[in-house]
């Protein structure tokens, strides 16, 4: 049973009386009386007060995830660090800028299902397409605004959303696992490499084309290209072959999938190599 009327109350913060309503609760023989303990201008305040340092919280919380996104997605430094669409040159790739900015504007971090994959395809090197990859990469972690994983106010242990890995490197990295003992324990396997790239919520594969085409490779891809289609999460993919000639490399099926997660298209860079014309690195 319980009882409410109003009465005068002080304010235990700035002293003011103020009328507010007071409860009284009865349970058995006692009772107890809920009265609030500030005012309305107080209780304003302090919630405002609240709010900003919630916000500001926030802020350093999600500052720190993205760092830690950065270190933990497998892209370069001295690649992160300089490739942005800010620091793409104007009147380089105009088209491939503007359509790579809108695919970025349209991913979200937290749920990338159903989004499209994308290919960035020139027949010459040096043109863009690596830059414009990882400007796609940092721009959606500094527009990230979800919350930040947390354990007992401590930095929780949830994986990368992004993961880059350079198609060659790739072969190689699994290859390596082949000759590995049973018994030893130190060095990743094969199923620890999918199991790093399977339901990661961005995979960027890099300079896809230039491993030798073998069965291995078009069952690497099969495995990697399946997985991404059954999760209905994006791959964004650089090669210097155009998405027909990708088959002696992936296979026709693996391909045919690639042409359904992208919509039939191919982001095309034509031009001269941009390191040659600015000799750079």
């Amino acid at each position: 049973m319980q009882t409410s009327h109003v009465e005068q109350c002080q304010c235990e913060t700035c002293g003011s009386d103020f009328e507010a309503e007071v409860t009284t609760y009865y349970i058995g023989e006692r009772e107890r009386r809920v009265k609030p303990c500030e005012c309305a201008a107080c209780k304003e305040k302090r919630e405002a007060e609240e709010t900003a340092e919630r916000e500001e919280w926030l802020k350093e919380a999600r500052d720190k995830q993205r760092e830690k996104w950065r270190r933990q997605c497998g892209i370069p430094e001295h690649l992160l660090s300089r490739s942005n669409f800010d620091t793409f040159e104007a009147g380089c790739q105009d088209k491939a800028l503007k359509n790579c900015l809108k695919y970025a504007q349209g991913l979200n971090l937290d749920d990338t299902r159903g989004y499209r994959s994308l290919i960035l395809y020139s027949p010459k090197p040096g043109v863009g397409k690596t830059h414009l990859m990882i400007a796609i990469a940092n721009y959606t972690i500094d527009q990230w605004h979800g919350e930040p994983e947390v354990d007992n106010w401590r930095p929780s242990r949830a994986r990368c959303p992004i993961r880059f890995e350079k198609g060659p490197g790739l072969v190689l990295r699994i290859r390596s696992t082949f000759s590995i003992r049973d018994s030893d324990n130190l060095h990743e396997r094969e199923e620890d490499i999918y199991r790093e790239l399977k339901g990661v919520r961005l995979l960027l594969l890099d300079d896809v084309g230039k491993e030798t085409p073998s069965k291995f490779t078009r069952q690497l891809y099969w495995s990697v290209i399946d997985e991404r289609v059954t999760s209905g999460l994006p791959v964004i993919i650089t090669c210097r072959l155009p998405l027909d000639s990708l088959v002696e490399l992936m296979g026709e099926d693996t391909v045919d999938r690639l042409y359904g997660m992208t919509g039939g298209k191919v982001e095309m860079l034509i031009g001269e190599s941009h390191r040659r014309q600015k000799r750079v690195a």
